[in-house]
């Protein structure tokens, strides 16, 4: 083999990995770490013949790295050297090297928590911070802590984030400088705001065409590609212009990656699937638009917004060292020089804008919470909230919520996402779940650029006319799905539902939330979330009174349905028996102006209002159910909140915000949250909207409370201060932090920082004068007393002579008295 960069490192990196634990390696673009390292450790006593795993974040660089180690080996993949990736599979017994992507690793945790026969596991390209490597790197480390200590962790990428890894893993770093080759930078950023990116990269293309060798473009998705292929069309027929993106098939990506015939030269467009771990024969040049296309998920409505953003410093790094793997290079990027030094130092870690609902049951399957695992960018609480709470709906939870249900169990097993496995097991207990994995293969597997038709049947029927892509992908995903449902459960006798109406019934156990109807008179939908939506100016669905949609893209002004099927009265009757729980009640009701109510009753599908019928009366339980969703509906503030109740609130949030459970939460989505339990109580006789302003809500606050809480409560978090004077003054807790407003004399002789919370929260003092107007606003009284006081008081004692105004605060009584009256109470000298 011909020697690289990195083997300069393989000794000490042996000697690292001599004794368990983790070890980080930093190698630099062509250094050889990806297709070096694992040969190089295969032979060491401590693997004793175990596998290695690496765990690599893209098909194409997973299969690619699989076939070059082998090649190295003198054999075929398979052999030693094999890979394991989404719908295809190339291990045997002999293999002793597994390349692995996406959720395999995770999966072969799950049936194997303790990694049997597994020696090393290696994250490779760790930088992208894949939500995967993630997940998988926080179960294994928890392995190798709980179960498996001589199991090894080598993290491995261009450009890690050393510091942090290295104290968060207590690892050692070994650091290999590669031999990428000069390669000089030229920035380009658009010449004015009216030109396009498009028409911009195709003439940077056609400038950097000057210099020998293939070139490399980066673009920030599929639409990008497609427009500056176009744009370079009139192109000489020995340059030759390819695609490189994960919606090609293999035959295609292949001609991407094999080197141009003698005499003529590659134009490569690509997505940042190109960015690391692939080396591209020929490639001398870059030219790099500076963007990436990221899925950001939004708890706010639950859908994903596909956004193009800028890329990080890493990603620009890893991008032009392309240019310098095998010769010197240019690279074109297309941004200002002033804007690099602005850019974010590493990419943002993919568990921050994404659904976290696998993550969550991949968690519960596991049998950890996310707070006692490994994780260098921790995933937000409140998405894991949201996660827990759709997993809930889905009814994969047990009674207490604390782990999975025998549902939550099977749906886990399917490996797929927690809606579609849901979805698949509700079909398959009807009977149709052969189908079902037919069109739940379809849908992930389909390039979303290839659709033909917003229509789920439309692109079912043109998907079966495509033979490669079908037999390619949709199949082999589709047979592994059955296989896997079957082995589950057998199948239920068929139903009497319509076959037809499956595509749109599955969708709708899928995405209850995405159930669509269209809007009375008016162009466009409303969402079972509430939103509205509208079709395409192509859409294949224009007539559809109702649709159940999988797809949604979302943007400033719209969210427009890119795929769905039309849900037919029989089969939203069907989904009505099937799922009952996403049907529901609401009482409604209003007033007159003679003070008359006006109450109805509607079925609802979500926000969707299916029937309603007048009510001439109402019982207690409907009263009870009318006032929840008329306060869910207005907010708080439609309630009375005296200054007493405001304050109880602001100290109980207080509590809550320093100490946490059992101290409950009381922000507006807790209160208003779980059918408002805590105030219902106190509207058991309201029947008139001014019955509102009636309620005791500092009573029905201060009841969240045990009688214990309460009394910890008024001790730690006081309603009143005794000051000097010996007055008891009012501390306002709405304010952050608390306020104590007092007379500056009342305050005479107190030379420490007030305070509550066991001394954890000190109080703003607004110290006033005997007008009760502000003098002086501190949260430091001692240095007032020290530095401030003097002014105060010079400006002060003429303003208001009959008040005292010592030269010496701090020595003297403090009083809420007058000069007059001080005398007065003394007596006569």
């Amino acid at each position: 083999m011909n020697p690289l960069p990195i083997d300069d490192v393989l000794p000490a990196l042996r000697q690292s990995l001599a004794q368990p634990g983790a070890v980080l390696l930093s190698a630099a673009p062509g250094a050889g770490k990806t297709t070096r390292v694992p040969l190089a450790l295969l032979d060491e006593p401590w693997l004793n013949g175990q596998r290695i795993v690496m765990l690599e974040p893209r098909r194409i660089a997973a299969r690619h790295a699989a076939q070059f180690m082998a090649q190295q080996l003198g054999e075929s993949v398979g052999q030693r050297v094999g890979y394991r990736i989404r719908l295809d599979t190339r291990v045997s017994a002999q293999t002793r090297i597994e390349v692995v992507t996406e959720g395999v690793l995770t999966r072969l945790l799950q049936d194997d928590p303790e990694l049997s026969g597994i020696g090393l596991v290696i994250f490779d390209e760790f930088h992208e911070r894949n939500l995967h490597a993630d997940l998988a790197l926080a179960l294994t480390h928890q392995c190798q802590q709980l179960l498996r200590p001589d199991l090894r962790l080598l993290i491995m990428s261009a450009t890690l984030d050393e510091q942090t890894l290295t104290e968060a893993l207590d690892a050692p770093l070994l650091v290999s400088e590669g031999r990428s080759f000069p390669v000089d930078i030229h920035y380009q950023p658009l010449l004015n705001a009216n030109q396009s990116i498009i028409e911009h990269t195709a003439r940077v293309i056609r400038q950097a065409l000057q210099h020998d060798g293939d070139m490399l473009v980066f673009l920030p998705g599929v639409r990008e590609i497609k427009q500056v292929q176009q744009a370079l069309s009139d192109l000489p027929p020995t340059t030759h212009i390819l695609p490189l993106h994960g919606q090609l098939n293999d035959a295609e990506q292949k001609a991407a990656l094999t080197p141009a015939p003698s005499g003529q030269r590659k134009v490569i467009l690509t997505t940042n699937i190109a960015e690391s771990s692939l080396t591209v024969d020929g490639v001398r040049i870059v030219v790099d638009s500076g963007l990436e296309r990221r899925s950001v998920f939004h708890l706010s409505s639950g859908l994903n917004t596909l956004t193009t953003r800028q890329i990080s410093r890493a990603s620009a790094t890893q991008r032009c060292g392309r240019a310098g793997r095998q010769a010197p290079g240019v690279c074109y990027r297309l941004w200002p020089q002033q804007q690099h030094e602005r850019l974010d130092a590493h990419i943002r870690a993919e568990i921050l804008d994404t659904d976290l609902a696998p993550l969550r049951l991949t968690l519960l399957q596991w049998g950890a919470e996310a707070d006692e695992l490994f994780w260098l960018t921790p995933p937000p609480s409140a998405a894991l909230q949201q996660a827990g709470d759709l997993l809930g709906q889905l009814g994969m939870l047990n009674a207490e919520g604390s782990g999975l249900s025998d549902h939550g169990n099977a749906c886990a097993r399917l490996g797929i996402e927690p809606r579609w496995a849901h979805a698949l097991l509700s079909a398959h207990a009807l009977g149709h779940g052969q189908h079902a994995c037919t069109l739940v293969a379809l849908i992930q597997e389909w390039p979303a650029t290839r659709r033909g038709s917003d229509d789920l049947l439309r692109l079912l029927s043109q998907a079966k006319q495509q033979r490669a892509i079908w037999q390619q992908r949709i199949q082999p995903l589709a047979q592994n799905l059955w296989r896997t449902l079957q082995g589950l459960t057998p199948e239920a006798s068929r139903t009497a539902i319509n076959a037809d109406d499956l595509p749109a019934l599955l969708l709708a156990l899928a995405f209850p939330d995405r159930i669509a109807k269209r809007r009375d008179q008016r162009d466009g939908f409303l969402l079972s979330n509430g939103r509205g939506a509208e079709c395409s100016l192509e859409s294949d669905l224009p007539q559809a009174d109702w649709l159940a949609c999988t797809d949604l893209s979302v943007h400033p002004q719209r969210t427009v349905i890119r795929l769905a099927a039309e849900l037919s009265a029989s089969a939203l009757a069907s989904l009505e028996q099937i799922a009952p729980q996403l049907f529901s009640e609401r009482t409604e009701i209003g007033w007159q102006d003679s003070g008359q109510f006006i109450a109805q009753r509607h079925q609802q599908l979500g926000q969707i209002r299916l029937r309603s019928q007048r009510l001439p009366k109402l019982t207690a339980e409907q009263w009870q159910a009318a006032w929840q969703d008329t306060i869910q509906q207005q907010g708080l503030n439609c309630l009375p909140w005296s200054d007493d109740a405001l304050n109880l609130r602001a100290r109980m949030a207080l509590m809550h915000q320093h100490t946490g459970a059992p101290w409950p939460d009381v922000s507006d989505t807790a209160l208003l949250h779980n059918g408002l339990d805590w105030l219902l109580p106190y509207l058991h006789n309201a029947r008139h909207q001014r019955d509102l302003d009636k309620v005791d809500t500092h009573s029905a606050l201060r009841n969240l409370l045990s009688w214990e809480h309460q009394q910890q409560l008024d001790k730690q978090l006081p309603t009143h201060l005794s000051v000097p004077s010996g007055s008891r003054i009012a501390i306002d807790y709405t304010q952050q932090p608390p306020v104590l407003a007092v007379k500056l004399q009342e305050m005479f002789g107190y030379q420490d920082q007030p305070s509550v919370l066991n001394g954890k929260v000190p109080l703003l003092i607004h110290l006033l004068s005997p007008a009760r107007r502000p003098l002086q606003v501190t949260a430091d009284l001692p240095h007032f007393w020290r530095n401030a006081y003097t002014e105060v008081r010079k400006e002060m004692r003429g303003r208001y002579p009959k008040h005292p105004w010592p030269e010496d605060a701090l020595s003297a009584e403090a009083t809420r008295l007058t000069k007059a009256a001080l005398q007065r109470r003394s007596g006569p000298v």
